[in-house]
């Protein structure tokens, strides 16, 4: 019984012979067509629905005991790596190897993590994309069409046919803003860069809950316009030391220029929350030298030196038990439970991780 499209399907939709389709479609580079050409061919296969042949097998075929994980992510930075290092325990645990898997369309009309699980090369996919940016619409429409293994890690997403594995960052956001109320906190400032992604929006809908039956707290929230450009690694990392992340000379004197002028007005255990540890120790040798003992709190993880230890609470990141849900979730969708889960991870607060 035929499975779905053919080359010779496309090849009558665009008009062409089924062996330029070939071509096309296998990325021959010793033949030369048009790029008119190539794309009307790779736009009907699309439209169309094709699959590769050997792909067509997928559901009749043993199973590879490989996993991919589609990720673009900084791999020195530990948050990740212990991502990838739960996961890897877990499969192998199950007798499955890991494949890293790109995302591009090197090797298809589609991006190589959904032509390696169609093809069989791998029998699912774990998502960790860049700045927490999920599969294309294209992509999602193959996985449910073809009912892909797949789990999505630290998008926010919701209703979608596969399983996914969140971060708690609004009970992050309330949970730090509690504890500085707690220890005596009448104002916070809130500092934030100036992008609307479901990671920030959550942070701050944290700390304006935790605020809400407050009325005698101040709350003012500033946004930096600091992109991840502007951060960058010091070189004594890079010689096994960990990875701390310092903010360039404009982010310090954003800090020294703004934010520290509105700090002046603030008293004793009034405190500051910020959206990401790099500004945390900035923030505090400037406070230092000014004079001005404030609670300092961070939303994310961060590596910092021993003099900072005890004097800055972060979120622990749950890195590594994140990969291990993302692979416990997988293994489910292999063994044949297809509903949807989601899996929320607490982000506790505690003290940064410390380089000597």
């Amino acid at each position: 019984m035929r499975s779905g499209p053919t080359i010779k399907d496309i090849a009558r939709a665009v008009g062409v012979t089924p062996a330029t389709v070939s071509y096309v479609l296998s990325q021959n580079p010793r033949q030369s067509i048009s790029a008119q050409t190539r794309q009307k061919v790779l736009e009907a296969a699309r439209e169309l629905g094709y699959v590769p042949n050997g792909a067509a097998k997928v559901l009749r075929n043993a199973p590879s005991y490989c996993v991919g994980v589609a990720i673009e992510k900084e791999l020195m930075l530990s948050r990740f790596s212990m991502v990838l290092q739960g996961i890897r325990d877990r499969l192998e645990g199950e007798g499955y190897n890991l494949m890293l898997c790109s995302f591009g369309q090197r090797h298809g009309i589609y991006p190589d993590y959904i032509n390696n699980t169609l093809e069989r090369r791998i029998d699912g996919v774990i998502f960790m994309g860049k700045d927490n940016t999920g599969p294309t619409p294209e992509a999602e429409e193959l996985i449910a069409r073809y009912h892909l293994p797949f789990v999505l890690y630290d998008c926010g997403y919701t209703g979608r046919p596969y399983s996914t594995v969140e971060l708690g960052y609004e009970q992050a956001g309330f949970d730090m803003a509690d504890s500085m109320l707690a220890g005596g906190a009448r104002r916070l400032l809130y500092l934030r860069p100036d992008a609307d992604n479901y990671q920030e929006q959550q942070r701050e809908a944290g700390v304006r809950r935790a605020l809400a039956a407050r009325p005698d707290v101040t709350l003012q929230v500033m946004c930096t316009d600091t992109t991840r450009d502007m951060v960058r690694y010091t070189p004594q990392d890079r010689l096994g030391l960990g990875i701390e992340l310092k903010a360039d000379e404009g982010v310090a004197r954003f800090l020294a220029g703004q934010v520290i002028p509105v700090l002046a007005e603030f008293a004793p255990h009034d405190g500051v929350i910020t959206s990401w540890g790099v500004y945390a120790p900035l923030l505090y040798s400037l406070l230092a030298q000014a004079g001005k003992p404030l609670q300092i709190g961070a939303l994310s993880d961060m590596l910092v030196s021993g003099m900072l230890q005890g004097r800055i609470k972060v979120c622990r990141m749950p890195g590594y038990q994140a990969g291990v849900e993302c692979a416990r979730l997988l293994l489910a969708r292999l063994a044949g439970d297809e509903t949807p889960q989601t899996r929320t991870l607490p982000m506790p607060l505690g003290n940064p991780a410390m380089y000597f």
